[in-house]
């Protein structure tokens, strides 16, 4: 009789399954829930943020905000309004964009639509949850 093949087995005897991981691109630009950024969108975020918290952003600020190196960052910053940023740094753009009226709040953040809260509470939370975004902007850019 032939030996059986290792598997990793668990403490009840089962097989342990390895998913893989799908990501299925619409036509949106979405994978997974998470949008995708463009240049033409990044530009428009940064002029948004620049509205948000009342100061114009240069590209050296999108780069610290992005945790990007100050020596190349802006140039980084730049090449990405053409062709947009890569995965991380446009998940985290995503976020950011949260701080402006005109971005909507990601569902992993929506805690506000919740059966608990009550709806009159709703908008003043928002306001909230925004404006603490802001000035944790300003403060990264100090």
């Amino acid at each position: 009789m032939l030996p059986k093949a290792a598997v990793p087995q668990k403490s009840n005897g089962c097989g342990i399954r390895r998913k893989a991981a799908i990501f299925a691109e619409t036509r949106a630009g979405t994978v997974r829930g998470m949008k995708f950024v463009t240049g033409a969108e990044l530009k428009q975020l940064r002029q948004d943020l620049s509205e948000a918290i009342g100061r114009p952003l240069s590209a050296a600020d999108m780069a610290k905000l992005c945790g990007l190196e100050p020596k190349a960052g802006a140039d980084t910053i730049r090449r990405w309004e053409v062709s947009g940023p890569s995965g991380p740094a446009g998940k985290l753009l995503t976020i950011l964009a949260m701080a402006s009226d005109r971005h909507p709040i990601l569902e992993n953040f929506n805690i506000f639509d919740r059966w608990d809260v009550d709806e009159t509470e709703r908008p003043a939370r928002r306001k909230a949850f925004r404006e603490k975004m802001r000035s944790e902007i300003r403060q990264r850019l100090e």
